[in-house]
């Protein structure tokens, strides 16, 4: 099975002003690469919210200002999108809405793909932890994580989703004595 974690980074409360994307692609429970970009926001969509550069991930406008918009990595985007078996994302509903304004915006087809919500699936995994943030759940599953890092995030949400896989297995049943 091939899953495809996605996360974004935006610079302000648009879904247009992404300015950072990372993908990570899993094949059979095992990650297999990752993908980062910084993003310049469309114009008018690129102002950045001070505290979210200083105090969430730190990237600024003159990390952006000679990146390419997303419609010059749509293509690749795409590809994997279309190629994955699941698309997940920790509070996808984020992720997602990001996405699809992006798409829209630069008027690209989205391909149809399943996708799942980390966040929902680690809340009905783990009850009983104090919260769900992917940190809390890297820090409680031993993934390694440098948050709002959209590389990483998306590593750490593609590791979830396997552990929500697995734990959801049940255990085999002892052999039958012969």
């Amino acid at each position: 099975m091939k899953i495809v974690a996605i996360d974004f980074e935006t610079a302000n409360h648009s879904p247009l002003s992404a300015c950072a994307l990372g993908l990570a692609i899993f094949e059979d429970h095992e990650l297999v690469t990752s993908h980062y970009w910084l993003i310049k926001p469309p114009k008018g969509h690129g102002w950045f919210k001070e505290e979210w550069t200083k105090d969430v991930h730190g990237i600024s406008w003159f990390d952006v200002r000679d990146k390419p918009e997303f419609s010059s990595i749509a293509p690749e985007v795409i590809t994997h999108l279309a190629s994955a078996d699941l698309v997940v994302a920790h509070h996808a509903s984020f992720d997602l809405r990001v996405l699809h304004a992006l798409l829209e915006h630069f008027e690209v087809s989205a391909p149809p793909f399943q996708h799942q919500c980390t966040l929902h699936l680690a809340r009905q995994t783990w009850p009983d932890l104090p919260n769900h943030k992917l940190s809390t759940l890297a820090a409680y599953l031993g993934i390694e994580l440098n948050h709002h890092h959209a590389q990483s995030d998306a590593i750490a949400a593609g590791r979830v989703m396997v552990a929500c896989g697995l734990a959801a297995v049940p255990p085999l049943a002892p052999a039958p004595d012969i």
